[in-house]
């Protein structure tokens, strides 16, 4: 009897531990009927201290996620506009989940480590992500979904 009830505790623990993340950040497989918007909030250099936000960053620049895993990304630098777009998709990478975004060409809109079309954003907790790039000696990216 004793092995039987440590056994339930055991798999109600297990099942109660396994929560769902797509539930805690916006659900984007289903249809959305605006896009949702991910802003790039603030940014690092390699520098100790570096941190800008709002228009005291080099640029601006955010996401649309729109409806059938679709994105465009607009990049705003020095009264210049740069757009991208293409698909994305969300990706478990060492435990640790994502935002994939593939390009559909390549610009200045976006850059990465690896040089080809794909941007990879790491979720830091529900509503923010931040960008791979500073892995590279890239600048340190940090997002947010806005209402």
């Amino acid at each position: 009897m004793k092995t039987r009830n440590i056994l339930l505790i055991l798999t109600t623990a297990l099942v109660l531990s396994c929560s769902d993340d797509e539930s805690k950040t916006a659900d984007l497989k289903t249809p959305v009927e605006e896009p949702l918007r991910l802003e790039l909030i603030g940014m690092s250099g390699q520098m100790r201290n570096s941190e800008t936000t709002g228009e005291e960053m080099q640029w601006q620049e955010y996401f649309l996620l729109k409806k059938q895993m679709n994105f465009e990304k607009v990049h705003l630098e020095d009264g210049a506009e740069v757009k991208s777009t293409g698909t994305f998709e969300i990706e478990m990478i060492n435990g640790d989940k994502y935002l994939k975004f593939t390009h559909d060409t390549k610009n200045k809109a976006y850059g990465n480590c690896t040089g080809d079309k794909v941007e990879l954003l790491r979720y830091t907790n529900s509503n923010e992500l931040k960008g791979s790039w500073s892995a590279c000696d890239g600048p340190g990216l940090f997002y947010k979904f806005q209402n």
